[in-house]
């Protein structure tokens, strides 16, 4: 019997995410959970607590142990937990803190002695380290326990379903894969949209600000996932094509080494207007919204613009990609992939206009997956502790990965601190996809200052 065992079971990520998802796979996967809080007395307690957030009819609720225990204090907890631990497979997934990642392990480190490392699996949620130094130095406590294999890096932005199909659409259509290249593409644009603000992460926010947050992982990712060579071989040769599917994460490693940074001048970075109350600190520098160009120097993308944007207090919560080609017409064609709130396909082209002149317009071939399976993609942590549970690491970076795109973040930090652009205050809920990439920048009627 499998067994997993979170750290951090009271927590919203594993109440409003990790549990639905659990009890979704429950239906059909055979697993123990063993839920560690400090919140609840007893089982009966949390079954409570955490019944509103289960599926009607699912089995998941029988198999759920929850064990009091404190994470700072491992002599108390590590008794408790070590008779719970059956025969088989223990798969640990870290939803706590990260700062707790390290006495977390310190107590995995002690609950494992004896077993068999090949039965050992560990899932851990981002940010991986404080900075590369400090990710190096979590990558070897992880080691010293789990092997390298068994350890997932956990980025749910690579478990929707739409981010999912860039990997079949590049490969299962090889006009696509060929098109997308600096041969017809002439702009790529990747952005994730937030409506909401800091919230309870204010103290986290203002130590690490969005490019630590979502650059230097959501956003290479993407980028890497969106602009890797996956050989149009599918048809011709499937194992070939699967042998490369499971090599992926090297080759988007491999990519993250051509990653080349825009001059300062290019970069745009802004706060939202009431970020300075929210996190108690008037004089804050901190960002919380950035837009710039990159560049992959290789041979498919050398001299084509990939503009990354994130921010938070947008208009509405979007997350996506979008293809501009070379054009002879006005909007250019274009490829737009809806990441979220809804997961879509469009392709930009243009027809002719009904009457007796050849005059045209711009219309939409779109692709919904509600509209076309008439159903949704499983939730992306369905999806990644599914391929968490079958030891499937097509969806994870690896710890190369993680270390090169820590390497990208810190020369850009220090690129920033070189050259400090001034930063926008934005006004919240107005800026639109649309109105930035038009300017590259936040426009001037939306920014109340820049200091």
């Amino acid at each position: 019997m499998r067994t997993l065992v979170f750290f951090g079971a009271t927590g919203n990520l594993f109440t409003r995410r990790i549990l639905p998802a659990l009890a979704n796979l429950s239906r059909e996967e055979e697993f123990t959970v063993i839920a560690l809080g400090r919140r609840f007395n007893d089982v009966a307690s949390y079954r409570s607590f955490v019944l509103p957030f289960l599926p009607d009819s699912s089995p998941l609720l029988e198999r759920l142990v929850y064990l009091q225990g404190d994470i700072l204090n491992p002599k108390e907890l590590i008794p408790k937990l070590s008779p719970l631990l059956q025969e088989g497979p223990i798969y640990f997934y870290l939803a706590t803190l990260p700062s707790l990642y390290r006495l977390a392990l310190s107590a995995i480190k002690e609950l494992v002695a004896l077993r068999n490392p090949e039965e050992l699996f560990i899932a851990l949620e981002k940010p991986f380290g404080k900075d590369r130094r400090d990710f190096l130095s979590l990558k070897e406590d992880l080691r010293s326990v789990f092997p390298e294999d068994h350890i997932f890096y956990v980025d749910h932005y690579l478990g929707k379903g739409t981010v999912q199909n860039l990997i079949i659409l590049k490969a299962e259509n090889l006009f696509l894969e060929r098109l997308l290249s600096r041969e017809f593409v002439s702009e790529v644009r990747i952005a994730i949209f937030e409506e909401e603000g800091v919230g309870e992460r204010a103290a986290f926010y203002e130590e690490t600000g969005a490019i630590r947050d979502i650059f230097q992982n959501h956003l290479l990712q993407i980028l890497t996932l969106f602009a890797v060579d996956i050989p149009p071989l599918c048809d011709e040769d499937r194992r070939e094509c699967n042998r490369f599917l499971m090599q992926l994460a090297e080759e988007r490693t491999k990519l993250l080494t051509f990653l080349r940074l825009p001059e300062s001048n290019l970069i745009e970075l802004g706060q939202y207007a009431g970020y300075r109350d929210e996190v108690g600190n008037t004089e804050s520098r901190r960002e919380t919204f950035f837009c710039f160009p990159v560049f992959l120097d290789t041979e498919r993308w050398k001299g084509v613009p990939f503009y990354l944007a994130s921010g938070k207090k947008l208009q509405a919560k979007r997350s996506f990609i979008e293809v501009l080609f070379h054009s002879a017409v006005s909007p250019p064609n274009r490829i737009s992939i809806e990441i979220q709130p809804e997961e879509r396909i469009d392709l930009m082209l243009f027809v002719r206009k009904p009457g007796r002149n050849l005059d045209s317009l711009p219309v939409r071939l779109n692709f919904a997956a509600s509209g076309t399976f008439q159903a949704k993609s499983p939730e992306a942590y369905e999806k990644i502790l599914y391929d968490f549970l079958h030891n499937d690491r097509t969806l994870f970076p690896s710890s190369s990965f993680v270390e090169e795109s820590w390497k990208a973040t810190e020369k850009l930090l220090h690129l920033l601190e070189a050259n400090p652009p001034k930063l926008c205050r934005y006004r919240e809920g107005v800026l639109t996809p649309e109105a930035l990439f038009t300017a590259k920048r936040i426009p001037d009627e939306m920014c109340l200052e820049r200091f």
